[in-house]
């Protein structure tokens, strides 16, 4: 009853015949569903509703109950097949998981068959009840690995690091993608950001082809006690602690390090003074949300403790601390966002760590995949390609060329559509984590790329890059 099931990935529409595609959102609390016990529609889901008076025409739930933060991340594509000698006007769905759920766009009937299969019903977590099955589409098959085994340790490491991993690993619950979260760590697998992600698919209606992207980067979930707050006298640097326990940790981590995708707060106040962190704090910015919520002087004090203000966080905390709300307190917590990664920084897991794949839409059959980026330290190793953690989508054009930016390598690539060869590629002025447009002025054609960085540890840009078409 807590809320969530949101369309932050957008929508699409099929004007012709009035029909609005909307993905939804995950139900909050996103890792932990005993105050949301149930299948919780209408999250996880698709939902086609009449353009013209919001009526619901059908849905389809890709997580029941979901535990694991595997929201829809991009708009579906509207598709038209030669599915069995049949025209079908349809719509494809990409997931976190590294699935394509394809429906006839009127009715909601699978193209494809999709399986509800039998999943871990055990839980650590007081309260929780998992949702006994998930639905799986027999085709196409996944575009992102879905299993892990110590057999899928980096293999291009030190053998004392293989070690140390292999001993970590033997710590966690790993296998597959719906391990239910606990206090006992686990691997999810394709993780928080995918398989699929929010650059979405490209779509090529010549010859039915869906070219995707994908992740494959094992994320470490732990999930801890979330123990109610006593009421106490605090300074402003003990309020800033607990709000920062409380609001931050998660992402920033308990050391401020920043965890997973999230930056480190570590020598913020060079950047950020008290009004400007409070501006960010109570507005949000890109991934961070805004903290609305939180008092003023609770705002002062967090940033005391963030900006390391030592006489601002002697300062007495005169707000009373806020009386326990029944209603949205969850017991449990996620410990961090923080990858499954080797010391140097590399995923833990074998390659390929990031791929492009053409999947034939009337078959349900790949017609090429291939890793996507790559690491010059390990290419100059002669290590083969091993693709890199992406994110933004491609674009497929009419002269049969597919282009995707989206590595942290900062290239930015075309491919043969057809065969997925590497056609050309350049390197932009930071990394372009978006999405190409293919455009027309005065008679000839262009792409462009935005190439923004700052993800993945690359540095920061501000350019748009635009590029003619022979």
């Amino acid at each position: 009853h807590i809320g969530g099931a949101n369309v932050w990935s957008g929508f699409s529409l099929d004007e012709e015949r009035g029909i609005l595609f909307a993905p939804t959102g995950s139900a909050a609390y996103d890792f932990y569903g005993g105050k949301r016990k149930g299948s919780n529609l209408f999250a996880n889901c698709l939902l086609a509703l009449d353009a013209n008076t919001g009526k619901r025409i059908w849905h389809f739930q890709f997580m029941h109950h979901d535990l694991w933060d595997k929201d829809l991340p991009a708009p579906p594509v509207l598709v038209t097949l030669n599915h069995n000698g049949k025209k079908i006007d349809a719509v494809a769905q990409t997931t976190k998981n590294g699935m394509v759920y394809v429906f006839e766009r009127e009715t909601g009937k699978p193209v494809f068959d999709i399986e509800e299969i039998p999943v871990d019903t055990v839980s650590e977590l007081e309260g929780e009840k998992v949702w006994p099955t998930q639905p799986v589409p027999v085709k196409p098959a996944p575009f992102s690995r879905q299993t892990l085994t110590l057999d899928d340790i980096n293999p291009y490491v030190h053998d004392s690091t293989r070690s140390r991993l292999y001993r970590n690993m033997l710590g966690y619950r790993f296998g597959n993608m719906f391990i239910p979260p606990g206090n006992t760590p686990s691997l999810i697998f394709p993780g928080y950001d995918g398989g699929g992600e929010w650059g979405g698919p490209a779509f090529d209606p010549a010859t039915g082809i869906l070219y995707v992207n994908a992740n494959e980067m094992a994320w470490i979930m732990k999930m801890i006690e979330n123990k109610p707050l006593e009421a106490k006298s605090e300074t402003w640097l003990s309020a800033g602690q607990r709000l920062y326990t409380q609001h931050c940790t998660s992402c920033h981590g308990a050391d401020r390090k920043g965890t997973g995708n999230n930056p480190t707060l570590i020598s913020i106040n060079s950047k950020y003074n008290t009004t400007a962190l409070a501006e960010l704090l109570t507005t949000g910015r890109r991934m961070m949300p805004a903290f609305q919520q939180l008092k003023a002087e609770e705002v002062q004090a967090l940033a005391s403790f963030i900006l390391e203000q030592k006489q601002e966080q002697t300062n007495a905390f005169k707000n009373e601390t806020a009386p326990l709300d029944s209603v949205n307190f969850v017991p449990y917590r996620l410990s961090g966002y923080n990858k499954f990664i080797t010391p140097e920084g590399y995923p833990a897991i074998k390659p390929p760590w990031g791929t492009l794949n053409a999947i034939n839409l009337n078959t349900g059959e790949f017609e090429w995949k291939i890793p996507l980026g790559e690491y010059a330290e390990l290419k100059a190793r002669g290590i083969p390609q091993t693709g890199t953690e992406n994110y933004g989508g491609p674009v497929v054009t009419a002269g049969g060329l597919v282009f995707i930016a989206a590595t942290r390598d900062n290239k930015f690539r075309a491919f043969h559509k057809a065969t997925g060869k590497l056609l050309w590629e350049y390197t932009l002025p930071a990394s372009g984590f978006a999405t190409p447009a293919v455009y027309e002025l005065n008679g000839k054609q262009y792409v462009v790329i935005a190439c923004g960085g700052g993800k993945l540890g690359t540095k920061p840009g501000d350019a748009y890059v635009a590029f003619a078409l022979p």
